[in-house]
Order: C-alpha cells, then sequence, then structure tokens
C-alpha cells in the first residue's frame, strides 16, 4: 500500500511539476487577504509552496502520507504547514481569511454527502469577510456529446535519469449520474537497467455544469463574488470554457 501511494505521488509530481498556469490568480486573490490561508488537497505542495513564499501564514492539508512528504522535502524558511487530513472532516479550531480548492479537488468528491460535509465545514472555518476560492473541471460538449464512449488522449514526460514516463487518458461521461470516469495508464519506458513498468488508475470525478454547482454553493451558505473560465480572469462561457474558477464569499448563514 505504501509503495502505491508512494508511486502515486511521483506520478502526480510528473503531471503537475512544471504546471504553474493557476498560481498568477491565486496570487493575486492571496493578495488581498491579509490573513492565514488553507489549502484543501495540496497534494505535493506546489501551490501552497508558492503562496508561502509570498509571505502568506499557509496550511495545506491532504489525505496522503507520501505527498505530504514530498512536500516537506523542499521546505524552506517560509515553509508552509502541513498536517494529513480529510477535507470532507477538517479539525481546525481557528478561521482563515482565504481557503483554497485548487486544479479539480472539489470534482474528487463523488459522494453527496461528503460533498456537503466539506463544504459546511469550509463555510464554518472560513473568517466572515473571507475569500473560498476553488477551480473545477466541466466537461467539454465534445466529451458529454460522445453519450459514455470513452476519448483517448496521452502525455510524455521526460524524467531526469532520461527515462520517461507515457501516460494514456481515457475519459468517458455518465450522462444520468454526472460522473465522469476516467482510466489513467502509466507507462515507464527506456530505464537504465530497470525494467518497464506499466500502471492503471480508474477512478471517477463530478463532472457538473456551472448552474449545478452554483445551485450547491448556494445552498451551502455562500455568493458567487466572480466565475471565470480560465486563469487570465476572463468570464466563464459555459460553451468555452472546461476551468470554471469561483471566488466565493460567505453568506448570513449555513444551513445544517
Amino acid at each position: 500500500m505504501i509503495e502505491a501511494m508512494n508511486r502515486a505521488a511521483r506520478f502526480f509530481d510528473a503531471d503537475y511539476e512544471d504546471y504553474n498556469d493557476d498560481l498568477s490568480a491565486l496570487q493575486a486573490y492571496a493578495q488581498r487577504t491579509g490573513g492565514p490561508l488553507l489549502e484543501l488537497g495540496c497534494g505535493t505542495g506546489r501551490v501552497s509552496r508558492a503562496l508561502a513564499a509570498d509571505g502568506h501564514s499557509l496550511t495545506g492539508i491532504d489525505l496522503s502520507f507520501p505527498m505530504l512528504a514530498a512536500a516537506g522535502l523542499t521546505a524552506t524558511k517560509s515553509a508552509p504547514h502541513y498536517a494529513c487530513m480529510d477535507i470532507t472532516a477538517l479539525a481546525f479550531r481557528t478561521t482563515f481569511a482565504a481557503i483554497i480548492a485548487p486544479y479539480n479537488t472539489l470534482n474528487l468528491l463523488t459522494n453527496p454527502e461528503g460533498l456537503r460535509a466539506c463544504l459546511n465545514q469550509t463555510h464554518h472555518l472560513l473568517a466572515d469577510d473571507g475569500i473560498f476560492l476553488l477551480q473545477l473541471y466541466i466537461p467539454d460538449h465534445e466529451l458529454r456529446a460522445l453519450e459514455g464512449k470513452k476519448r483517448f488522449q496521452f502525455q510524455i514526460f521526460d524524467c531526469p535519469d532520461d527515462s520517461k514516463i507515457i501516460k494514456e487518458i481515457l475519459k468517458c461521461t455518465e450522462p444520468q449520474s454526472c460522473l465522469v470516469d476516467i482510466i489513467e495508464r502509466y507507462h515507464l519506458r527506456f530505464r537504465k537497467d530497470q525494467p518497464n513498468e506499466d500502471w492503471e488508475y480508474t477512478y471517477q470525478i463530478l463532472g457538473y455544469g456551472f448552474a449545478q454547482w452554483q445551485a450547491i454553493f448556494t445552498e451551502q451558505g455562500f455568493h458567487l463574488e466572480a466565475a471565470y473560465g480560465d486563469y487570465d480572469l476572463a468570464p466563464f462561457i459555459q460553451e468555452k470554457h472546461t476551468t470554471l474558477l469561483l471566488a466565493l464569499r460567505k453568506g448570513a448563514s449555513n444551513p445544517q
């Protein structure tokens, strides 16, 4: 089990090591808060390190020990605080000026009760004038039109030892449940003195549209400040964008 989690952390780093498209938008919003930040699903610390380097007091949580261990390896003077914690069972005694859920984190909560629990606790932990920043994946019309048929994509990552990770992604939607089925296959190739390896991960994410997400956030006591379709902060257009970046404010009350 530990070996599998370490491997998943390695693949996660390969996917996102050079990804920084979202940082400027998150940094701009964080700069306005003037208080402590909480990141939900921090992974190996890509976002949290950047925000902590800007001088913010930041706590990052994740359910994966290996990912948190990898995040801690790059500790610096301005390092974030990390904790192993389930985002549906948040355990803090303080409030935060901003809570951040980057890169599809909430899409992973396919159980409605788990999603409600996360949002309920996020609402509770957010300062009265705080902001909830999150990025969601919205399935595009082409994927929806496939009506359950799989779409294939692939990527190739060059590793420091000159080996390669070939990633295949098969994705399809379930129209009735609004779930997206994802198969990720990782092929480790050209490894010196080591055999080839092949690994496969299957999981689901929520494939709600903008209106469905907005209704859920309203129900949980948030109101929409802004909705963007990319990290240049262009207004969200349903027919065009698969990225939905939301800035939400805490409402006056939170439904139980």
